[in-house]
């Protein structure tokens, strides 16, 4: 299916502009950004699964593990400064 192909493309832009954030030693989003947009971007993987459209499954599974790292470096970042 064409959508497949669209949401992958789109979805490929969000994990490229996510990547400096990543590598940023300091500036990072808040812990509850982070950790809410990995699980809705979970939740988005799971939706593109029952329809079957397994591109933009397995681009959103990766965005979401991407912004589980931001939800762990914050973390980590938020340990430190206590």
């Amino acid at each position: 299916m064409w959508q497949d192909f669209v949401i992958l493309g789109v979805q490929i832009v969000f994990a490229f502009s996510v990547v400096p954030t990543i590598l940023h030693p300091t500036q990072k989003p808040t812990l509850s950004t982070a950790l809410m947009t990995a699980g809705c971007i979970s939740t988005m993987a799971f939706v593109f699964a029952s329809l079957h459209l397994w591109l933009a499954v397995t681009m959103a599974v990766v965005n979401a593990g991407l912004w589980g790292i931001l939800a762990a470096q914050r973390y980590r970042l938020n340990q430190k400064s206590l």
